[in-house]
C-alpha cells in the first residue's frame, strides 16, 4: 500500500508512466486504509476515477450474444439480467447453468455468495435468513416484527451482515447487495422453516400494512400468502384479490395479470371467499385477459383466451365469442402468428348488430385492414364502424373510428385535409380522458407526418404519444409503436445517435415479437450504415424468424427486405440482394403500398444489371406506381436516376435534382449517396472540379453521420478518380451548438439546468437511465465542472440555456 502511494503521488515525475488500480468498493470495510487512499487520490489533478456500473439489459444482451455466437431470446437475456442484475461473472454462469429461477448454481458460485453469512454468528444468520424470505428489500420495522427481536436487538444482529456487505442499508430497509444472495439463502432454508417465516410476513402485514414499502402492502401480503397456499387457501385468495386491484389502480398490469391467474387457481379451494367478491369466475377470467394484453403478456393472453373460447359456445353467446375472437386477432398480429384477419372478420360477422361492444371489434379490424393495407375496405368498415358508435352513444368507439378513417384518407395524399380531423380526434380522446384512443390519434398522425416527409411533425406528435403511453403504464405494450414512429423520423433526419438511444431503449422493454423485430430493423439500419456488420445481422435474423408472408404486413416486410438486401450488399453477396428484390416483387401482396415500394424500387434498380430481367419488370412497375407525396416524388427521381446509371447513362444534372430532392427533406444520408452518384456522373463526364466538389459535400454528410460504408464509397471513388478531398475527414459527432455539446446533450443540460434527475431525464427523452447519466458525465467534462449545480450555474452564465 506504501508503494502504491509513493508512486501515484509521483506519477507525473515519471514519464509515460500510467497507474491503474482497481479495486471491489463492496468489498471495503469503512476503516480500510484504502478508504483513505482513494480520498486521497481523487484530490490529485492527474487522477481520475472511472464507476463501472452493472451492466444494462442492452449490455446483458450483447454479452450473451457474445458467449453464445447468436442472439439470445429476448426471454432469456430478460430472465438472465433479472437475476444476475448485470454481473457480467454471473450473467456466465447462469447462461452456463441454465437461467430460470430454481435452477441451481454451481456450488462454487454459491459458496461464493453466501461464504460471508457461514462467518456470522448464528442469530445474524438466522435474522439474514429471515430477511431472505422477506424479500430483496425488507424494512427494519417490518423484520423486527417478524423476528421478535426489539430495535437494539436486530441493529446488533444485522451490524455484522452489514460490515461484511451481505446487507445495504438503504434508508430504513436492509437490501441484498445482489438478488442471488437472497435466492441462495433463501432456497437452504428447510421446507418448515421458509413456510413459517412466510406465515409471519403474512400476518404481520395484516395487522400493519404500513410496514411494507408504499403502494406494495396488498402485493406484499399476497406473495406470502401464495407461499404457503396449501395450508391456507382462503387467506391466500382474499390477499390475491386484493393484490390485483392494488396493481390494477396502480397500472401494474403485468402484476395484475400474473395475480389474477393465481386467482384463478384458487378458485375452487375458497368457494365462500369468492362468493363475497361479487364476481363470477368468467368476469375475473376477462379481467386476466385484458390485464395481459395491455401489459404486453401476448402468450399468456392467449393461453387465457383460448381457456376462455372453451368455455363458450358461439351460437349461445355470440357476443362474447366476438369478443374473445377480437382479443385472440389482435394478439395473433402481435406475436406475428397467422390468422389474424380470420379472427377479426369472423367477431364482425359473429358480432349481434345492437351489441355494444360491435363498434369496437369494426375498429378493431380496421384497424387491422389499413396495416396490411386493404385501404378500400379499411374506408367501408371504418364508415360502418362510426354509424355503430353513434347509435350506441359509444363517444370513445367514435373517436377511433374517426381517427381511422381520416388515417385512411390522409394515406392517399389528402393529408392537409384530414389533419384537422385528426386534431378534433385527438381533442375529443382527451376530454373523455381515454389513454388508448389518444395513443392511438398520435400513432396515426405521427405515421401519415411521417410518410409525407414532415419528419419535425412526425417525432413531436410521436413523443405525445410516448408520454400518453408512460402515464398510462403502458410503455411496453404502445410504447414500442411511438418509439419507432420517433426513431424513424430521427434515422431520416439523421440524428442517428438519439434514434439509437430511443430504440435501445425500447428494446429493453422486451416488447412483443412484431414490435421487437420492428425496432430491430431500425436499428440494424443504423448499424449497418456505421460498419458493425454483426449487430446488423443478429438484427436481421430475428425479424426474418417474425416476419414472413401470410402473417406479417408490406410495411413490415418490405422495409426489412430493403434492409436484408442492404446488408447482403456489404458482404458482397449482390445475388442475394437480386434474389430477395425478385422474390418480393413476384408477390401481389408487396406491391399494394408505393411508400414501402418505392424504396424497394430503387434499390432494385442499384443491382438491376445482375439480373436480365429485374430492369424491365422494374420500369414496368414504377410506370403504374402512384407518387404521393414529397418523399415517394424524391424516391422517383432516384429510381429513374439509378435506371440510367445502370444502363451506362448516369447524368449529373439527374443526380443533383436528387440531391436537392434530398435537401429539401433534411435526409443526409440519402442526400449524401445522391451526391456520390453525381460526382460518379461528373468524374465520367471529365469534370474533376464539379465531381470533387460533389464528394467532398457528400463526404462532410457522411462524417456527420458516421455513416462508414459511405465513407469507403467515397474515398474509394476518390483515389480511382484521383479527386482532392482537400480537408480531412471531420471526427464523427453530431454537430455541437456551444463548448462541444451535441445537440442531444445541449437538450440533457437544459434538463438538468432544471434541477431534473438522472431518472427524471431519462423518462422525459425516453432513454435509460444509464444513458442519461453518461450524457450528464460527458457534459460535466466538456464544461469543466466536477457537478450538476457547477453545471447549471455555467449552463445560465454560457448562455447555454436561456434565462427564466
Amino acid at each position: 500500500m506504501d508503494l502504491l502511494t509513493f508512486i501515484i503521488g509521483n506519477q507525473q515525475s515519471v514519464p509515460d508512466v500510467l497507474a491503474v488500480v482497481t479495486y471491489r468498493s463492496d468489498r471495503l470495510a469503512p476503516a480500510q486504509r484504502v478508504r483513505r487512499l482513494l480520498a486521497e487520490m481523487e484530490r490529485m489533478a492527474w487522477a481520475q476515477r472511472i464507476d463501472l456500473g452493472r451492466l444494462t439489459k442492452s449490455e446483458v444482451t450483447t454479452q450473451l450474444r457474445g458467449l453464445l455466437g447468436h442472439p439470445p431470446t429476448p426471454e432469456l437475456s430478460e430472465t438472465i439480467y433479472r437475476r444476475s442484475e448485470g454481473n457480467p461473472l454471473l450473467v456466465e454462469t447462469l447462461l452456463t447453468c441454465g437461467a430460470g429461477p430454481g435452477e441451481s448454481l454451481p456450488s462454487s458460485i454459491r459458496d461464493l455468495l453466501v461464504a460471508p453469512l457461514e462467518r456470522l454468528a448464528e442469530q445474524t444468520q438466522s435474522v439474514v435468513r429471515a430477511a431472505a424470505v422477506g424479500g430483496v428489500r425488507v424494512g427494519h420495522a417490518l423484520l423486527a416484527e417478524v423476528t421478535g427481536l426489539d430495535d437494539p436487538a436486530l441493529s446488533t444482529a444485522l451490524r455484522p451482515a452489514v460490515a461484511s456487505n451481505l446487507l445495504v442499508v438503504e434508508g430504513d430497509s436492509y437490501v441484498f447487495r445482489h438478488a442471488l444472495i437472497r435466492e441462495v439463502i433463501e432456497g437452504e432454508l428447510l421446507p418448515g422453516e421458509r413456510s413459517v417465516l412466510h406465515v409471519r410476513y403474512g400476518e404481520a402485514l395484516e395487522r400493519h400494512p404500513h410496514l411494507a414499502p408504499p403502494g406494495r402492502g396488498a402485493l406484499e401480503m399476497a406473495h406470502h400468502w401464495h407461499a404457503v397456499a396449501e395450508q391456507h387457501p382462503q387467506r391466500a385468495f382474499a390477499a390475491a384479490w386484493d393484490a390485483a386491484e392494488s396493481a390494477e389502480a396502480s397500472l401494474a398490469y403485468a402484476e395484475q395479470s400474473r395475480i389474477l391467474e393465481t386467482v384463478l387457481d384458487l378458485w375452487d379451494q375458497a368457494p365462500d371467499v369468492a362468493r363475497r367478491l361479487g364476481n363470477d369466475r368468467r368476469s375475473v377470467l376477462d379481467k386476466a385477459i385484458q390485464a395481459a394484453m395491455l401489459s404486453g403478456e401476448g402468450g399468456h393472453g392467449m393461453t387465457l383466451i383460448a381457456t376462455a373460447l372453451a368455455d363458450v359456445d358461439p351460437a349461445d353467446d355470440p357476443g362474447r365469442a366476438a369478443q374473445l375472437l377480437r382479443h385472440r386477432g389482435e394478439l395473433r398480429q402481435a406475436l406475428g402468428q397467422p390468422g389474424a384477419v380470420d379472427d377479426l372478420r369472423t367477431a364482425v360477422r359473429i358480432m349481434p348488430p345492437q351489441h355494444p361492444d360491435r363498434p369496437n371489434v369494426l375498429n378493431t379490424l380496421t384497424h387491422r385492414l389499413l396495416t396490411i393495407p386493404c385501404d378500400e375496405e379499411g374506408i367501408a368498415i371504418a364508415t360502418e364502424a362510426i354509424r355503430a358508435a353513434r347509435a350506441a352513444g359509444d363517444i370513445r368507439a367514435e373517436v377511433v373510428a374517426s381517427t381511422n378513417l381520416a388515417y385512411a384518407r390522409a394515406r392517399t395524399g389528402d393529408l392537409d385535409r384530414q389533419l384537422p380531423h385528426l386534431a378534433q380526434a385527438r381533442a375529443e380522446a382527451q376530454s373523455i380522458h381515454d389513454p388508448a384512443a389518444l395513443m392511438h390519434t398520435f400513432r396515426c398522425e405521427a405515421d401519415v407526418l411521417q410518410g409525407a416527409g414532415r419528419y419535425e411533425q412526425a417525432a413531436e406528435s410521436a413523443r405525445r404519444g410516448l408520454a400518453a403511453a408512460s402515464r398510462a403504464g403502458l410503455l411496453r405494450t404502445f410504447g414500442p409503436t411511438h418509439a419507432a414512429n420517433v426513431a424513424e423520423a430521427l434515422i431520416a433526419t439523421g440524428h442517428w445517435d438519439e434514434a439509437t438511444e430511443i430504440l435501445d431503449h425500447s428494446l429493453e422493454l422486451a416488447p412483443a415479437p412484431s414490435f421487437r423485430a420492428y425496432l430491430l430493423v431500425l436499428r440494424g439500419s443504423i448499424a449497418l450504415a456505421r460498419g458493425d456488420l454483426p449487430l446488423a445481422e443478429s438484427a436481421a435474423a430475428f425479424a426474418h424468424g417474425v416476419f414472413g408472408w401470410g402473417t406479417s404486413d408490406a410495411q413490415d416486410l418490405l422495409p426489412l427486405i430493403c434492409f436484408a438486401s442492404d446488408l447482403a450488399l456489404a458482404k458482397g453477396n449482390e445475388a442475394q440482394a437480386v434474389a430477395h428484390v425478385e422474390q418480393t416483387l413476384a408477390r401481389n401482396e408487396a406491391i399494394s403500398t408505393p411508400r414501402y415500394l418505392w424504396p424497394l424500387l430503387v434499390l432494385g434498380a442499384r443491382v438491376a444489371h445482375a439480373s436480365p430481367t429485374l430492369p424491365a419488370a422494374l420500369c414496368e412497375l414504377a410506370a403504374e406506381l402512384p407518387v404521393i407525396g414529397p418523399v415517394q416524388q424524391a424516391q422517383q427521381l432516384t429510381f429513374t436516376a439509378e435506371t440510367a446509371r445502370v444502363r451506362g447513362s448516369s447524368q449529373l444534372s439527374a443526380w443533383d435534382r436528387c440531391a436537392t430532392a434530398w435537401g429539401e427533406l433534411h435526409q443526409p444520408y440519402q442526400q449524401c449517396l445522391a451526391l456520390l452518384r453525381a460526382a460518379e456522373a461528373a468524374a465520367e463526364a471529365g469534370d474533376r472540379q464539379v465531381a470533387a466538389d460533389r464528394l467532398r459535400a457528400a463526404r462532410r454528410n457522411a462524417d456527420l453521420l458516421g455513416a462508414r460504408g459511405l465513407l469507403t464509397d467515397i474515398e474509394q471513388l476518390a483515389r480511382l478518380a484521383r479527386l482532392p478531398l482537400n480537408s480531412p475527414p471531420y471526427e464523427h459527432r453530431s454537430p455541437g451548438r456551444h463548448h462541444g455539446l451535441t445537440p442531444r446533450e445541449h437538450e440533457v443540460l437544459h434538463l438538468v439546468a432544471n434541477g431534473r434527475t438522472n431518472r427524471e431525464i431519462a423518462e422525459e427523452l425516453y432513454i435509460s437511465v444509464k444513458t442519461a447519466s453518461v450524457h450528464v458525465s460527458n457534459i460535466l467534462a466538456k464544461l469543466g465542472v466536477s457537478s450538476r449545480v457547477q453545471a447549471a450555474t455555467a449552463a445560465y452564465r454560457l448562455g447555454l440555456v436561456p434565462s427564466e
